[in-house]
């Protein structure tokens, strides 16, 4: 009898022990080269998984990837890295499985310019994406930008990304579109070495663009757990506050005077139509 009780009770604890072994947070790894951890996408991440009772636990990944395609081939192979968040391309999700769900809202997508700052009456001119074409566009060579604008009818001068603003003022090309927080934040960095770089005043330039979460292609239940995650956090208010709080997004909706710019819209041929199909409400409207 005793014998029973102690092989029941020893039963109970291994029960005990798998059952609470089995609850134990699974390490998800992340790349924290560039300060990831002070990103939206970090901050969004560890809100989904607290909406679904934190079953993951993040960490820094041993290396350091320093661009998007050194990530993206480390994910596809397991290299020590379980999560990204980029740019989202078709090409990113050939090779990859994305999160279905726009971290930045769109507003990478919206983009204004840096100009010489004593060109801007010519930029008050410009009213329609016609207008726009009259005008050179500087981009990164090699940028996923150069053909998006390129195949919008832009014409589009490329070079190096430390040589774009010393370009964009001195005749080289006539305006540098950049993300709506990025434009400012870069001509306060750059004016004292290339003076006359100024933001432009008018014109918002708007794509199909966002930043979002890709894991490798077989890791269907990480992207579930992501999305259901944010989906709650989108719903109770907590995403959104998540979202009008970030630094890079006060930035853009403070100094950017987004709904009173003239709009042009062009389609982004690269941009995934999972993504784009996203519900409506997560996009962020520049007009609001």
């Amino acid at each position: 009898m005793v014998f029973r009780a102690l092989f029941f009770t020893i039963i109970a604890a291994l029960s005990g022990a798998t059952a609470a072994s089995a609850q134990e947070p699974k390490v998800i790894y992340y790349n924290s080269s560039g300060n990831k951890e002070k990103t939206l996408g970090f901050k969004a991440l560890k809100l989904a998984f607290e909406k679904i009772g934190n079953p993951y636990v993040l960490k820094p990944s041993s290396i350091g990837f320093n661009t998007t395609n050194a990530m993206i081939e480390a994910l596809v192979n397991g290299d020590k890295l379980d999560i990204l968040w980029a740019s989202a391309s078709n090409k990113t999700s050939e090779k990859l499985l994305a999160v279905p769900f726009p971290i930045d809202r769109g507003l990478l997508g919206m983009r204004i310019m840096l100009i010489d700052g004593a060109r801007q009456n010519e930029f008050n001119q410009v009213k329609t994406l016609d207008d726009l074409k009259k005008f050179i566009a500087l981009q990164g060579l090699g940028w996923a930008d150069v053909d998006v604008l390129r195949k919008a009818g832009l014409t589009v001068r490329t070079g190096s990304p430390k040589n774009l603003y010393r370009m964009t003022v001195g005749g080289r090309g006539d305006h540098f579109a950049r993300g709506a927080f990025e434009a400012f934040n870069e001509q306060e960095r750059e004016v004292a070495n290339v003076p006359g770089l100024a933001v432009e005043k008018t014109i918002l330039l708007q794509y199909e663009s966002s930043n979002t979460f890709y894991v490798k292609k077989t890791n269907t239940k990480l992207r579930d757990d992501i999305l259901r995650g944010l989906e709650i956090a989108w719903k109770d208010g907590s995403y959104n506050a998540l979202f009008f709080d970030d630094p890079d997004v006060k930035t853009a909706l403070s100094k950017g005077d987004l709904k009173n710019r003239t709009l042009i819209k062009i389609n982004n041929p690269n941009f995934p139509a999972d993504l784009a199909k996203a519900d409506a409400p997560y996009w962020y409207d520049p007009k609001q």
